[in-house]
């Protein structure tokens, strides 16, 4: 079962189309009692015309929410909603069944394991673990090694295994400060990945792989002067049918695009887009704008369709704002610390 959120607008007895993650247009009826936000659960029968919703329980998770009429998320996008810039913030999330989340943002993620079920994360996530819980060090072989390092992630990926007969338990949190958990419904993602800047994923489902991928600009320009690194990383299910989970800091909004729609955004505060939307790169303009307006001399532009995720905080950018601080600290108190010359991130 798929669930979805019944879009605005629509009440009991009107019909809403949702593209489920098989590709199949699925017709549903908002059945008596139910309204906008209301979660259905709706089964995707990769190929039949219609389907009955029926409400679905409140503790149920949201796997995919529509937007609007006819579309299926890989994340929900369930805050506040600007009515002037049509962005929508990624609130606390309602996780899959069989993943428990404790605390909004800056939580833990927690998840059972069946006896001899795995699961990864990348290193230094692990917050507990149950006795049986073994956890291990794991190669994914020479190219797919390289290709994570290239992306930003570690050498390893962690597995964490139930060695025992019961159930057990493991949970992770983010590496970065002020981070949130994001779930990833991977088979409602167009073509089942999403581009995520370098160093946003956290963990998965084994079949989950964190790879990297040239960044998908429209020019060389583009590439070059995007203000991200030109390898960035593409999460992928190698089963179609997997669980990710990014990491990103502050507060994160979600904008959909239309076909030939335009955003444009500070480069540093993109966590991640859909395959379908277009990179480049805008001229910020005059010499003034390009010294004194803190932007550089270039703007990035993303352009649908699809969806683009954002957050408030950048941890590169935070932690050279500290290093300056304590520079400064330094400066004021002779002998209090190292030379601001010899201080490195």
């Amino acid at each position: 079962m798929v669930q979805v959120v019944v879009p605005g607008g629509a009440g009991p007895g009107q019909a809403c189309n949702f593209v489920m993650p098989s590709g199949t247009t699925v017709q549903v009826v908002v059945p008596d009692g139910a309204g906008p936000g209301t979660v259905l659960e709706v089964a995707d029968p990769g190929g039949a015309a219609a389907s009955k919703a029926v409400a679905a329980p409140p503790t149920g998770a949201v796997l995919a929410v529509a937007h609007g009429e006819g579309e299926v998320l890989g994340i929900v996008a369930n805050g506040h909603k600007s009515a002037v810039s049509g962005v929508q913030a990624v609130g606390p999330q309602d996780f899959p069944p069989g993943y428990d989340m404790l605390g909004d943002k800056y939580g833990i993620l927690a998840r059972p394991l069946a006896p001899n079920e795995t699961f990864q994360s990348e290193p230094g996530a692990m917050v507990f673990m149950s006795q049986a819980t073994a956890m291990s060090a794991k190669w994914g072989g020479v190219f797919k090694t390289v290709s994570q390092v290239i992306s930003g992630e570690a050498l390893v990926k962690v597995n964490y295994v139930n060695e025992g007969g019961q159930t057990g338990y493991v949970a992770l949190t983010p590496n970065q400060p002020f981070s949130m958990v994001i779930p990833v419904s991977m088979p409602a993602l167009p073509g089942g990945t999403l581009n995520v800047k370098r160093g946003a994923y956290l963990a998965g489902t084994p079949d989950i792989t964190a790879r990297a991928k040239l960044l998908p600009a429209k020019d060389a320009l583009a590439c070059a002067c995007g203000g991200l690194p030109p390898i960035i990383q593409e999460i992928t299910s190698e089963t179609g049918h997997g669980q990710a989970f990014l990491s990103a800091a502050g507060t994160i909004v979600a904008r959909p695009l239309r076909p030939g729609e335009e955003i444009i955004v500070d480069s540093m505060t993109i966590v991640g887009f859909e395959n379908t939307v277009t990179f480049e790169v805008r001229n910020v303009g005059s010499f003034m704008n390009c010294c004194l307006g803190g932007e550089g001399c270039f703007n990035t532009v993303l352009t649908g369709p699809g969806n683009v995720y954002l957050q408030s905080i950048n941890t590169d950018k935070l932690m050279s704002q500290l290093v300056t601080i304590q520079q400064e600290a330094d400066n004021d108190e002779p002998g209090s610390g190292p030379a601001p010359e010899t201080m490195r991130r």
